[in-house]
């Protein structure tokens, strides 16, 4: 039952991937004509508004448990998160960002030695010099021109500290969870509490979304925000914290085939080797660990 348990944990993680990886592509494309702050506000919005219809359609109970520090951590990491990646994301390219902001899963190590006394060996280490060398290569050109891309860069990388928090926070709280309904409410309160949050700094220079806006901005909030994370927190409910950051750095690669097909970005040689590099780092800290 255990292996049975892990392979859905595994193909919930590979869908959530895929879906991941469409959100810096969208994300780049509306940052055209929107903010990034007021984007961030809105896709939390209509993500928490996708879940509570699917929570009603189930006769679920929607509740929000305040009280549980897992869920607190969650929302401010978020909020923390969705900052720094929607205004990096102005500054920097979306196969960069999904790749700068994969350097989760190193700080999710660190914090799991420091903080749950994990054992660090000697994979942990070498990963983590792996990760490190590829992140340099991806940024390495923005760092020799300078100005806004390479600050963006630095943006998606605070970023990625902030999603380390939130990946471990919400793992350790599907952990606990034995149904979809709780799940759902879990993700519900977060996409809300964390809109809520949100709002006031979307409205610092509003745009009015035109109808293709609108569109992206829909797709946005249902397929790589509600849909991804739903799938995800089905993956963490049943494999470990470090297996489960491993899978979001799966979205790598579909972030580079998008901005490819989509956008027209240049995939540089460096960025494909550093994007490999980090997701070989990841796989390499979560091969044979359970935390």
């Amino acid at each position: 039952m255990q292996n049975v348990a892990t392979s859905r944990g595994l193909l919930f993680g590979l869908l959530a991937a895929f879906f991941w990886g469409m959100h810096s592509v969208i994300v780049r494309y509306l940052t055209s004509d929107m903010g990034g702050l007021q984007i961030a506000a809105m896709r939390l919005f209509i993500a928490a508004a996708a879940i509570y219809v699917i929570l009603r359609v189930l006769g679920a109970v929607v509740s929000i448990n305040l009280r549980d520090w897992n869920f607190r951590l969650a929302v401010l990491s978020t909020v923390v998160n969705y900052i720094f990646f929607h205004i990096g994301l102005e500054r920097t390219g979306a196969a960069n960002a999904m790749v700068l902001e994969n350097t989760a899963p190193v700080f999710v190590l660190i914090f799991l030695y420091f903080f749950a006394k994990a054992p660090v060996g000697w994979r942990d280490l070498l990963a983590t010099a792996i990760a490190v060398t590829g992140v340099a290569l991806t940024v390495l050109p923005d760092f020799q021109t300078g100005g806004a891309r390479f600050a963006g860069d630095l943006l998606e990388i605070a970023a990625g500290l902030s999603w380390a928090v939130f990946l471990i926070s919400s793992s350790r709280a599907m952990q606990g969870t034995s149904s979809t309904p709780e799940r759902l409410n879990f993700l519900f309160g977060i996409f809300l509490c964390a809109g809520i949050l949100m709002a006031p700094l979307g409205l610092i220079d509003p745009v009015m979304p035109n109808v293709r806006d609108g569109l992206f901005l829909t797709l946005l909030g249902v397929l790589p925000t509600a849909l991804a994370y739903y799938l995800w927190y089905e993956a963490a409910a049943r494999v470990s914290t470090l297996s489960a950051t491993l899978m979001f750095a799966l979205s790598v690669v579909f972030t580079f085939v998008n901005a490819g097909l989509f956008l027209g970005a240049e995939i540089t040689g460096a960025g494909l080797i550093g994007a490999a590099m980090i997701v070989f780092a990841v796989i390499l800290t979560s091969r044979e660990k359970t935390d």
